[in-house]
């Protein structure tokens, strides 16, 4: 199998990556993201519904969004069954090779993950990511057509080990202008390893570096109260500006299973740097899908 992030990139998209943090937070790059949007693809008469818009207008006070859906329950049950069977792997220990979820090889195993030959091919993925709401939502946010990159599908483990990177707070600066498609494909409470996101942080002026920060570090600027757990039932969207405060919590009672999309205003550097698979019957729109996939 094919292991992923190799972290190659190309050096456009390596200069624009580490120069992100100069931006810092809101309005630098709206301001940065409105110079570029002009000369990108739009979708000709765009009007937007009323639920596009009010996504959106969380999305810019907030950071997050109201939980919704886009497949039905059976189209969840037939997205999750699918990766079941599949083989995955955990790129920190990597000496244990490939395996399915259901014979993970050791207990310091803590995330599993799946390349993207492989989530690109898992029923209802490319239409769900491709939902037309979604879209609606990136070309109001962008002013221009977004494009589909940074995609990652992961099972995160409930163990009692020590956290992993991202189940620290931090900020993702991949993009100029960018959000992020979280789908749950299991149950997630607050024993099962929920999102985290401090609300309205994507305007902060704190905690800018590009680092993990403590909970206590998070707390003394915005309070202990201030963080939010986005809970959901397998088959709950959220979207979420993740250069705002965030984190996953460390599952302790149920393994999550999460499937992660990124809407940006450009490339970023942890895209595939080819095209993956053909674009199906010329299906979906191959400037927003042209990371991913061969027109």
């Amino acid at each position: 199998m094919k292991v992923p992030f190799n972290n190659k990139a190309r050096w456009i998209d390596d200069v624009v990556w580490h120069q992100i943090p100069r931006l810092k937070i809101e309005p630098r790059r709206k301001l940065a993201a409105s110079l570029v949007a002009p000369f990108r693809p739009r979708t000709p008469g765009f009007a937007p519904s009323e639920q596009a818009l009010s996504l959106k207008t969380q999305l810019e006070t907030r950071g997050y969004t109201d939980a919704f859906r886009l497949m039905t329950d059976e189209q969840v049950a037939a997205m999750r069954r699918y990766f079941e069977e599949q083989p995955c792997f955990d790129g920190g220990h990597r000496q244990y090779g490939s395996f399915t979820i259901d014979k993970v090889p050791s207990p310091d195993i803590q995330m599993a993950r799946y390349v993207e030959e492989q989530f690109l091919a898992a029923p209802h993925l490319l239409d769900t990511i491709n939902h037309p709401l979604v879209l609606e939502v990136a070309e109001a946010f962008h002013g221009c057509k977004p494009t589909i990159d940074g995609m990652s599908v992961w099972w995160s483990l409930a163990r009692p080990n020590p956290r992993i990177s991202t189940q620290n707070y931090h900020r993702d600066y991949n993009q100029v202008r960018h959000f992020k498609m979280f789908l749950y494909l299991t149950d997630t409470d607050m024993g099962g390893g929920p999102h985290i996101y401090v609300p309205a942080s994507q305007h902060g002026q704190e905690l800018l570096e590009r680092r993990n920060h403590s909970d206590a570090e998070v707390e003394a600027v915005y309070g202990a109260s201030a963080p939010v757990a986005l809970t959901g039932r397998a088959g709950d969207c959220f979207l979420a500006d993740n250069i705002g405060m965030h984190k996953a919590l460390q599952p302790t009672h149920s393994d999550r299973l999460i499937v992660v999309t990124e809407y940006t205003l450009l490339r970023n550097r942890f895209g595939p740097l080819q095209p993956v698979l053909p674009n199906p019957d010329h299906r979906y729109d191959p400037y927003v899908n042209r990371v991913y996939l061969r027109s």
